[in-house]
């Protein structure tokens, strides 16, 4: 009996010790007692509950021939198969990286938005930089992006969503070599420049991990220290931000006990549609209990995954960013929560979920279809647009 006692301690130990190692390896201290206080815990409403789709890309062709066949030879096949609630296939964010721009690579994803099949945004890995260097180099890539007929608008305002390469936003990941980024004022530059959005995280396994997680909110930037973004206001009905305050759109950061698929447990799912982890139907509700919303409005729930797309480098990445796999899991979606009683499903890009965010501020409700061009209009891409 003793043995038996000593061999249940053990394996509890054993387990102890595997979730501590696993949690100190993601960095866990840093996010954890936000998603402890504030657990993440989706659940039916009374009424209709809207679900927004929308799929963040670090699209990263690399100069690499195969991504761009890929993407425009498959991508249209599978969103000619997934409408949603209003009629709108699915959509993605190409979030293009500009310095290692490439125009007949822009020229393929404006041609897909031409289409109707998403937006592209804007990506950046840089190091090393000042406020001046950083911002000159912003400003040449905007200029270059929309030349390519991206980021045009029929106005005078100028506005992108953003994503910083390697999770190093706001100079959060200095001193971890490579000299990552290297600019502590990168939120204002960003805001001055006409950025409307940072769809950066969850970055995990990094310290530049907000504290706060599976939120939309609002940061101040500190000009004289990084990571301004740690903490903030967290998005909510009636809520006016000031001006100087920047919004971060989180993605689902979940710890995933049903999945045992690895050495230590539990697994830790980000939102990452890639080639380790199969893209399936299951997934899909790990993100939705996720409860990404604005508070007050619950009812509006946001599953805003990630890809590096162009991460195409054998067949199991092929099938759930672009094949079987995702195509599976976007018709069993369509199936359960679509059904236009209890849900309706809605294919958005990064600039659509960020109006039904500020229309859900203003206190709007209904169908957030209706909020899709609210604040921000739908870029322009006709090929004899102007950028103004």
């Amino acid at each position: 009996m003793k043995k038996i006692i000593y061999i249940v301690i053990l394996a509890i130990l054993v387990g102890v010790i595997g979730i501590a190692y696993k949690l100190n390896k993601m960095n866990a201290f840093i996010w954890l007692p936000d998603y402890i206080t504030n657990s993440p815990t989706f659940e039916e409403t009374d009424g209709i509950t809207d679900i927004i789709f929308v799929v963040i890309d670090h699209w990263e062709p690399g100069g690499n021939e195969y991504p761009l066949l890929a993407w425009t030879e498959n991508y249209r096949k599978l969103a000619d198969k997934h409408i949603d609630s209003d009629g709108i296939k699915l959509q993605h964010t190409w979030c293009y990286p500009i310095e290692q721009f490439r125009g007949y690579e822009v020229d393929s994803i404006v041609q897909l938005s031409r289409e109707g099949y998403g937006d592209v945004e804007l990506h950046f890995h840089h190091q090393e930089d000042t406020h001046d260097t950083f911002t000159q180099k912003m400003k040449a890539g905007l200029d270059s992006l929309r030349a390519h007929g991206a980021l045009r608008t029929n106005d005078s305002l100028g506005y992108f969503a953003f994503v910083h390469g390697n999770w190093a936003l706001d100079n959060s990941r200095a001193g971890q070599g490579n000299g990552m980024c290297g600019v502590d004022d990168e939120i204002t530059i960003l805001q001055n420049l006409g950025c409307y959005a940072d769809f950066t995280f969850p970055a995990m396994t990094q310290t530049a991990q907000p504290s706060l997680v599976n939120k939309i909110y609002y940061c101040i930037d500190d000009p004289n220290k990084p990571k301004s973004y740690d903490t903030g206001t967290i998005s909510s009905v009636g809520y006016t931000p000031k001006e100087n305050e920047f919004m971060i759109f989180e993605g689902p950061f979940m710890i995933d006990w049903s999945d045992w698929r690895f050495k230590t447990h539990p697994t830790f799912d980000d939102g990452n549609i890639y080639w380790e982890i199969p893209t399936t139907f299951e997934r899909f509700e790990t993100w939705l209990s996720a409860n990404i919303h604005v508070e007050g409005r619950s009812n509006w729930q946001f599953v805003r995954p990630f890809t590096h797309g162009c991460d195409l480098h054998n067949k199991k990445a092929f099938d759930n960013i672009l094949g079987k796999n995702i195509d599976k899991m976007l018709t069993k979606v369509e199936k359960i929560y679509n059904d236009g009683k209890k849900y309706r499903l809605h294919y958005m890009t990064a600039r659509e979920a960020y109006n039904v965010v500020k229309a859900a501020e203003a206190g709007h409700n209904g169908n957030p279809n209706e909020y899709r061009d609210f604040i921000l209009p739908k870029y322009n891409y006709t090929p004899d647009s102007l950028s103004l």
